[in-house]
């Protein structure tokens, strides 16, 4: 998203809007986190400045057409009065989704319950319950909507959106003869969206992520495979312009692989990447989650080592030591692992965002569990 920003045409929103860019990772930026509820990268809120309530919400990588949308809702949505009802609910379901997603799906219900006909924000409204449907852990009702409204949609960014968290919805649960049903009518339109010039890398790599968890879900890893040589295929092709767009394309290589494959086979992408990025932690982080899933344990090692040097955040460390734990843990040596964990987890209580925070020393906590049995 920076590379669009750096280079998108926005000069009509001139005067509209105050920029400001968040680390996730910053302890200054804890309250705001807090406030609004931003628990994924990237999010993107309008903020109306007079109350502090926010008009538009939306996470995720978003094209061009995507963005303007995006800001010309969240600037209407500053002049609620000037609304009609179900602009008003659409507006109420921004700001409800990041901390309220089953209130927020109430919202865009009513949004789109209420909307004239020709209202031109109802695939907005689709687009946007489908994503509070499936944030708020509401699978089936996700996927069925989905599968129901983007049959009927113009092929879009809303239609992309609303097919990815369909597939989502459907990927996150065992099967069941809903997910069946739903599958049959959201995978063509999955590998529809695939096809469109408008689908962005973010969204494809979700698609392709749906595609192999369901097949693996299904004990189908030759069909799990064949998608991610696909998806791999599609990385291997694209010359990253910044070290953004480099990280971006690594971290999407070590999804593919978490899932089913050979991590060898992104070992030498990762190796390449960190050399050209030498300060930058994540890029030794990925190689240690692939050393160590290679079974290279003093690679595994080194990596983490020369992560932590370079000055990562609390959840950066916090997320490096848990890697050297387990690298430690599978070499058997239980008392290193466990002082690890021992300094992942005050690392962790460090973590600027509430949820973020919460579910690593959570995870921590119950990695050290077994790490303390085994060393009475």
């Amino acid at each position: 998203m920076r590379g669009l920003l750096a280079k998108a045409d926005l000069d009509r929103y001139a005067g509209q809007f105050v920029w400001l860019e968040l680390s996730y990772d910053e302890p200054g930026n804890r309250a705001f986190m807090t406030k609004f509820g931003a628990n994924a990268t990237p999010t993107f809120f309008v903020i109306d400045p007079h109350d502090q309530h926010v008009t538009a919400m939306q996470p995720g990588a978003m094209s061009l057409e995507e963005l303007q949308q995006f800001l010309d809702r969240g600037a209407s949505g500053v002049s609620t009065k000037r609304q009609i009802p179900a602009e008003a609910a659409l507006t109420r379901g921004d700001a409800l989704l990041a901390e309220q997603p089953a209130e927020a799906a109430t919202s865009y219900e009513d949004a789109v319950r209420t909307a004239p006909a020709d209202w031109p924000k109802r695939e907005l409204a689709e687009a946007s319950l489908v994503q509070a449907l499936q944030d708020s852990n509401q699978w089936q009702p996700c996927a069925e909507t989905a599968a129901a409204e983007a049959l009927r949609m113009k092929r879009d960014v809303f239609f992309v959106r609303t097919v990815v968290s369909g597939m989502w919805c459907v990927a996150s649960v065992d099967p069941l003869p809903w997910t069946e049903t739903a599958l049959r009518k959201l995978q063509p339109l999955a590998e529809e969206a695939l096809t469109l010039p408008i689908t962005v890398r973010d969204h494809r790599d979700s698609i392709y992520r749906t595609l192999m968890y369901i097949s693996v879900n299904r004990n189908d890893n030759p069909t799990a495979l064949k998608w991610g040589d696909r998806w791999l295929a599609e990385l291997d092709a694209i010359k990253p312009a910044t070290d953004d767009e480099r990280a971006a394309l690594d971290i999407a290589r070590v999804e593919n692989i978490q899932i089913v494959g050979d991590p060898e086979r992104i070992l030498p992408e990762l190796k390449g990447s960190e050399r050209v990025m030498p300060d930058n932690y994540i890029a030794s982080l990925r190689v240690a989650q692939m050393e160590n899933a290679a079974k290279h344990y003093d690679s595994a090692l080194a990596a983490c080592d020369r992560g932590l040097a370079r000055s990562p955040g609390a959840l950066g460390k916090s997320w490096l030591l848990q890697i050297k734990a387990q690298t430690l843990q599978a070499e058997g040596k239980t008392a290193q692992a466990r002082e690890a964990l021992e300094q992942a987890l005050l690392a962790a209580k460090e973590i600027p965002n509430p949820k973020g925070r919460d579910s690593n020393v959570a995870r921590i906590e119950q990695m050290l569990q077994p790490a303390e049995n085994s060393a009475k």
